[in-house]
């Protein structure tokens, strides 16, 4: 809005400048204004001279529109009327000479082409007006334009630089903008990666429990009933991952800063695992790695994510951890039962895509996440330094999981599969 003020504003002025210019030459020429005893309009009638102002003048009205066209009409006719009619004293004149000489070096796009136009109709006017007594007469009317030259050009520097601080500040602006996007979409694949890991792990426990449960009744309610126990359990520990995820996002108070899990917890982890049915051995070092806190989560979550896959469709699995002075490995491998059909993958890659993520924000990489013979085997290695710059590239690792994934079977097919294979296989998370 006070752009389009200014420029209208602007167009008020310029054509209230046309206006006095045109009404101070006719003026002067019907009021028979003279110089040295002669007219200031010399050499002509003053109806070719009223048509003549008007036409030097009302352009002015045009002058920042269109200086270019407007500067180069005014030059050109003023030599013309001066080589024809002779140069004038008229003070409309002089004052014309000096608005078109400010316009061109202010506003046009060629001031160096005008500025030329301008000193050759000021040479002809000077060389035609028998007024002009000597060099220093000379010298001084065109030393006027040159200073019309000048502060023409100072304007233009400053709207130059104003136009650059302008831009910068919209480049500015926009940079910020990019950076807020980027950091609102790192926050929020974040917070899915959490919600994905604990969502995941407690719901596939219930399942794999409620399923078990479903079995046990009626026949063995004492089964039940344990199966019952560890549903709640699993229900609760999700319950409160989420209450201090929420609280992070929230409060952000210093309790919430502490990471959500640990390799530390990583017993009892697999002790609700165990409780779901899944046999785990797991190979803790001595001592534990002394990690960072975001890398100490990463490690955490790796484990947790395999073991969900695994959960879905094996009965033992594997967990070790070896590390040395530079980096701490991950295994995680099953074993599928004997004879059991491999699961069919109807999930959305979170999984595997979610490992990938949190492993390059901490300078890890998921070496090997594919089928055995046997099984299933996830391999990450994270370092005990962090990592100047991840050496994932996330976008391929993307593309890869995407192309990896097997097509969904249509539902009439999955209908029809017999009930014992459908609980036995139910559809993996990973």
């Amino acid at each position: 809005m006070p752009g389009k003020v200014l420029a209208e504003w602007n167009r008020w002025r310029d054509l209230a400048l046309a206006l006095a210019m045109c009404a101070m030459g006719q003026y002067e020429l019907w009021s028979g204004a003279t110089y040295d005893g002669a007219s200031v309009w010399p050499g002509g009638s003053r109806a070719l001279y009223t048509v003549l102002i008007v036409d030097l003048t009302v352009p002015l009205v045009w002058r920042r529109r269109w200086p270019d066209a407007v500067c180069g009409f005014v030059f050109v006719l003023l030599a013309v009327s001066c080589a024809v009619l002779g140069g004038g004293e008229a003070t409309t004149e002089f004052v014309l000479f000096v608005v078109t000489a400010f316009t061109a070096t202010a506003y046009a796009r060629w001031p160096t082409a005008l500025a030329a136009a301008a000193l050759v109709a000021g040479t002809i006017h000077e060389l035609r007006d028998p007024h002009v007594h000597g060099f220093g007469d000379a010298v001084w009317a065109l030393g006027m334009l040159v200073i019309a030259w000048l502060l023409g050009w100072a304007v233009r520097t400053r709207q130059q630089r104003i136009g650059a601080l302008e831009s910068a500040a919209q480049a500015a602006e926009r940079l910020h903008a990019e950076r807020v996007a980027a950091a609102t979409a790192a926050e929020r694949a974040e917070i899915a990666r959490e919600l994905h890991d604990i969502v995941a792990h407690a719901v596939a426990v219930i399942v794999i429990q409620a399923q078990a449960g479903e079995r046990a009744l009626p026949r063995d309610t004492a089964l039940a009933a344990e199966v019952l126990e560890t549903i709640e359990t699993s229900a609760r520990s999700a319950l409160v991952e989420l209450r201090r995820l929420l609280t992070l996002l929230t409060d952000g108070g210093e309790s919430a800063l502490e990471p959500l899990a640990s390799l530390t917890r990583l017993p009892d982890l697999i002790a609700t695992f165990r409780a779901a049915g899944l046999d785990v051995a797991y190979d803790e070092p001595n001592p534990l790695p002394s990690l960072p806190p975001t890398a100490d989560l990463t490690a955490y979550r790796i484990v947790q994510q395999a073991l969900t896959n695994t959960l879905q469709y094996a009965q033992a699995a594997r967990v070790a951890l070896r590390c040395d002075a530079a980096r701490l490995d991950i295994l995680v491998e099953d074993r599928r039962t004997a004879g059991l059909p491999p699961p069919e993958h109807r999930g959305a890659g979170r999984g595997l895509i979610g490992m990938r993520e949190r492993l390059a924000l901490v300078g890890g990489e998921l070496l090997e996440a594919a089928p055995t013979d046997h099984g299933f085997r996830v391999r990450a290695t994270i370092p005990l330094e962090p990592a100047e710059e991840p050496a994932v590239d996330l976008a391929e690792h993307h593309a890869a999981d995407l192309a990896a994934r097997p097509v969904e079977q249509p539902a009439e097919e999955r209908a029809a599969e017999p009930a014992e294979q459908s609980a036995a296989t139910p559809e993996t998370v990973r």
